[in-house]
């Protein structure tokens, strides 16, 4: 029997759900509500019934009766158990406890009031918003100190235990109501006493937070395979959308392996370049520039942002309840109903450490969307950016147009003053040459006494060039060289932003071949919009290199991928 996936950590919470009809016990705890259902177990919010000194409210994860006979999964909830249970720090959710009823097993472990950054990010992105710099890098701070706290677990002779979480995503960090983020869903670890052994060819984890050596079945799965999904966490909460998506299964694990990592500065997000930079060194597919160490990566960031750049437990709290506010307080008039007491769950909550709620105290939806809106900054664009500040190129090029006419104005004026004193100092001079090289009047107002033909500037040299436009045209590498309709452009230094001169009167889509600085090949149709081209259709379509310079586009047997918004898809 092949071994069926854990279940992973749920959100912690789900729409409101009708209080249970009576009062399941589970050996010696009371079920108060369900707090979500995932595709192998349930989650439920419970509390003890035999007056133990244990938390008032837990999580218990039961899985579901047709799995809990399955010996795989049984041995993956004892593993779960154990390795959570052994590793004692305020960022990773402990467990508590693992009990049979009936023959079926349960965990039980401490209640996190809260959300999953999964769910916050969720909800800022129907916003349209992302996460603030200093919220984000203390989530993931507190996030990286528990993954550490794991690494470094060691047995009761001090023998690292060798844990790698293996399936960390935004599902599987928990940010609860007191500012603290906290790890949790230890179910896929890796760790090398485990009794439960992935096979070979087993890939677990979400795909589109998997680092490229769990896929490569050559490479070894390290604490470093960890830090780059974290890296993932943080580069997706500062940009607002997915690193890494694709319509398939497989489309998703080819982008991880091979697609560009652009870093954040890229895509319109204002943060500091060194901080960009420890980023994408975190997501650096090169084990040897990634970050051995998830209290590495911490420092790294700690550095790069400053300390007070890395954002207070209470900012976290103020936007998690903004964001899930009215649904706690949904969730503790279900408590009360249960119980059927005020006193008692007033009670409960209190011992528990948490404030109650009044559902019917909650902000209005315009009230907290004013709130997310000023603790929240906007998303940033889709669109790819380059250069310092992130300038619009349409801004840019109008700019650099209107100020080209000005100094040019400015040059002309210079030239001709200068060659009327030349030309004055030699008057009645005699020349050496049967042709002059030129000739030059100063204008004279119509309104002078006398006014003199208005004489301009005359040159043997050749004809003016053809009059041209400029064109700038975002690419999908950097690249040396780039053809237009045909016309190669040397870019130098490469680039991955061409801005080139076209004719006036040329049509507005284009034909661009990019050669990047190994000789590999992109193409695409452009259409031209105010200056700036975009591609069409698929976007720019990756090709083989070519040992000859011909811009003629290869069979389409030879496509080997394509480029849109920055994310690649191979065929």
């Amino acid at each position: 029997m092949s071994t069926p996936p854990p279940a992973s950590a749920p959100p912690t919470f789900a729409p409101a759900s009708p209080p249970m009809p009576d009062r399941v016990k589970v050996g010696q705890y009371d079920l108060l509500l369900e707090l979500a259902s995932g595709g192998m177990a349930m989650v439920y919010l419970g509390r003890a019934n035999d007056g133990r000194a244990v938390a008032p409210l837990v999580a218990i994860k039961r899985p579901h009766r047709h799995l809990a006979s399955d010996k795989n999964f049984l041995a993956m909830l004892l593993d779960e158990a154990r390795l959570a249970s052994a590793i004692a720090h305020e960022n990773v959710v402990k467990v508590r406890e693992l009990h049979f009823h009936e023959g079926e097993p349960f965990i039980v472990m401490d209640y996190v009031e809260g959300a999953s950054l999964s769910d916050l990010r969720k909800e800022l992105a129907a916003s349209e918003r992302a996460f603030d710099l200093k919220v984000a890098l203390r989530i993931v701070r507190d996030a990286l100190a528990g993954l550490h706290a794991a690494h470094e677990l060691c047995d009761a002779d001090g023998k690292p235990l060798g844990i790698v979480h293996r399936d960390i995503s935004p599902h599987n960090i928990l940010v609860g109501t007191d500012g603290r983020s906290r790890l949790t869903d230890f179910g896929i670890a890796q760790a090398v006493d485990r009794v439960q052994v992935t096979k070979t060819q087993e890939v677990k984890g979400k795909l589109a937070y998997l680092a490229p050596e769990r896929i490569d079945r050559r490479r070894m799965c390290t604490r470093q395979s960890d830090i780059f999904s974290m890296g993932i966490v943080l580069w997706e909460c500062l940009a607002g959308r997915r690193l890494f998506r694709g319509d398939q299964a497989l489309d998703t694990l080819q982008e991880v392996m091979h697609a560009p990592i652009p870093k954040l500065r890229q895509i319109g997000r204002e943060i500091p370049p060194l901080l960009d930079d420890v980023i994408a060194r975190a997501l650096s597919r090169d084990l040897s520039v990634r970050f051995a160490t998830a209290l590495e990566f911490a420092t790294a960031l700690e550095d790069a942002a400053g300390q007070t750049s890395v954002g207070r437990p209470e900012q976290v709290a103020q936007l998690v309840v903004a964001l899930y506010g009215s649904r706690m307080a949904d969730r503790h008039e279900q408590v009360r109903a249960v119980l059927g007491d005020d006193a008692v769950a007033e009670q409960l909550f209190e011992e528990a450490g948490l404030r109650p709620k009044d559902g019917k105290k909650a902000l209005p939806a315009k009230n907290t969307l004013d709130v997310i809106r000023a603790i929240a900054p906007p998303a940033p664009s889709e669109r790819y950016l380059f250069g310092a500040g992130q300038p619009d190129f349409r801004q840019v090029e109008g700019r650099r147009a209107r100020w080209t006419v000005v100094l040019g104005i400015a040059a002309g004026v210079i030239l001709g003053a200068a060659g009327a004193l030349f030309l004055a100092s030699r008057s009645g001079a005699t020349t050496q040459s049967s042709a002059p090289l030129a000739s030059v009047s100063v204008p004279v107002s119509p309104s002078s006494p006398n006014p003199a033909p208005s004489p301009t500037w005359t040159s043997t040299a050749a004809a003016p060039a053809t009059p041209t436009r400029r064109l700038v045209v975002t690419l999908p590498f950097i690249a040396a060289r780039v053809t237009v309709d045909g016309v190669a452009h040397d870019l130098s230094p490469a680039t991955d932003v061409a801005k080139l001169d076209v004719p006036v009167d040329a049509r507005t889509t284009h034909r661009v071949v990019a050669t990047a600085l190994d000789g590999s090949l992109s193409e695409a149709d452009v259409r031209e919009e105010d200056g700036v081209g975009r591609a069409l259709g698929s976007g720019f379509v990756l090709l083989p290199a070519r040992a000859s310079s011909s811009t003629a586009s290869p069979p389409a047997t030879r496509k080997v991928g394509s480029v849109r918004n920055g994310f690649t898809k191979l065929p």
